[in-house]
């Protein structure tokens, strides 16, 4: 009997023992299992589309332009209501005037500025008003001094403001002179400019005169002042009497009706 019950002792020990041997060999259900990685795309940032500025005088030279077609082709200045009359465009974008019109009466137009791709699109209204070219002082002229050709440039001013009085040719300024200070940019009254004085009054002046194969000087006082070309009465210091002649250059003047005056004592 003892050692049945031996036996069967040692039969469950050597059971426990496997029992437990193959509980460490399995993994237990419980465990959670590691999941494998996951990569997920990321979605991709928006491209950034590069701007322009369409400037208030980028849009009045397209207005000129249009106003123009309707108009016959006369020139016009474009004045807008408001400010900011600009706008931003991609910079690849051509942009466009939609709903144009202009009334050729009262030179008042109306649009919408638009182009594919911008945030936004600008009303605009003004008006177109008529303008003529006319010549003007581009730098300061002194009294005296001679304005040259490169002093004088045209501008545009609203037709139809200045008279006759004031200057329409570029010709008729070059190689003047101002009477008075004026002002750049501003159209000159033809009272304004005078001819430059080569000669002044009571000045001391060379007197010529020519013969053929002969050349006569002598010195002599003006008793008039006056510019290349006019003549001008200059009295002979030599002998006192008093002639006309014609201003050829600064402080020089010929003597024509009589030569032998400045030889005469």
């Amino acid at each position: 009997m003892a050692r049945t019950t031996l036996l069967l002792f040692a039969a469950a020990s050597a059971f426990a023992a496997g029992f437990a041997l193959s509980a460490q060999a399995q993994p237990s259900q419980a465990q959670p299992l590691l999941a494998a990685p996951v990569h997920l795309a990321s979605a991709a940032a928006p491209k950034a589309v590069a701007m322009r500025y369409v400037s208030e005088r980028d849009v009045a030279r397209r207005l000129v332009s249009l106003v123009q077609q309707r108009n016959g082709g006369r020139p016009v200045e474009i004045s807008f209501h408001g400010n900011d009359n600009g706008f931003s465009v991609p910079s690849t974008a051509e942009w466009r005037v939609d709903g144009f019109t202009f009334d050729d009466r009262s030179g008042r137009f109306t649009g919408t500025l638009a182009a594919k791709g911008a945030p936004e699109t600008v009303r605009i209204s003004g008006r177109a008003s008529p303008v003529e070219a006319m010549p003007v002082l581009k730098s300061r002229v002194a009294p005296g001094e001679t304005i040259a050709a490169d002093a004088v440039e045209w501008r545009q001013v609203p037709a139809g403001r200045y008279t006759s009085a004031y200057i329409d040719r570029i010709d008729d300024l070059i190689g003047q002179t101002p009477k008075r200070a004026l002002n750049i940019g501003q159209p000159i009254r033809s009272a304004d400019i005078g001819r430059v004085e080569q000669v002044s009054k009571n000045a001391l002046i060379t007197m010529v005169a020519q013969v053929p194969g002969l050349t006569i000087t002598t010195t002599g006082r003006a008793l008039e002042g006056g510019a290349i070309g006019d003549v001008v009465q200059v009295m002979n210091l030599q002998s006192k009497k008093v002639i006309q002649a014609t201003i050829i250059g600064n402080n020089q003047v010929q003597v024509t009706t009589a030569p032998r005056l400045l030889a005469s004592n």
